[in-house]
């Protein structure tokens, strides 16, 4: 779990959002170390809990609030040979053409080499002539 900080309107149990790095008045904020500071680049985040504590904030509409965060599980289409549920695999995204399987091929908040562990197969995914799985994956923090 980490504590961050989240405009307003974001700030609601389930609300996911990829942060994507600190904005330039964010550089300067005495609250960036809590705020951005506990995120990473990239990587999909989802409130799990919503703090009675608020802070003044030039980017999101005036105020943000203080929030705890995990990252949630993620679906991704895998090799079908290393489909296991309860495994831990290195990811390494496969190859598909189709535009719009992108999000399920190579999804925001996961990055190739990644660790995760594989909660959950949810079916099979095709592209390009090939078989997949589709899995549900939470990534293991090194």
């Amino acid at each position: 779990m980490v504590i961050t900080l989240v405009g307003e309107k974001l700030a609601k149990p389930g609300a996911e959002f990829i942060y994507y790095g600190p904005a330039d008045p964010c550089k300067s904020c005495r609250l960036a170390r809590v705020c951005v500071g506990n995120l990473e680049p990239g990587r999909r985040y989802k409130v799990v809990r919503v703090r009675n504590i608020e802070h003044s904030c030039p980017l999101h509409e005036g105020k943000v609030r203080v929030v705890e965060v995990v990252e949630p599980a993620i679906e991704i289409a895998i090799e079908p040979r290393i489909a296991i549920v309860g495994s831990k695999i290195k990811l390494s995204f496969v190859d598909c053409s189709d535009p719009e399987k992108q999000n399920l091929v190579r999804p925001e908040g996961l990055f190739e080499g990644d660790s995760v562990k594989i909660l959950e197969i949810l079916g099979d995914f095709e592209c390009d002539g090939k078989k997949y799985k589709l899995a549900r994956v939470m990534r293991e923090k090194e």
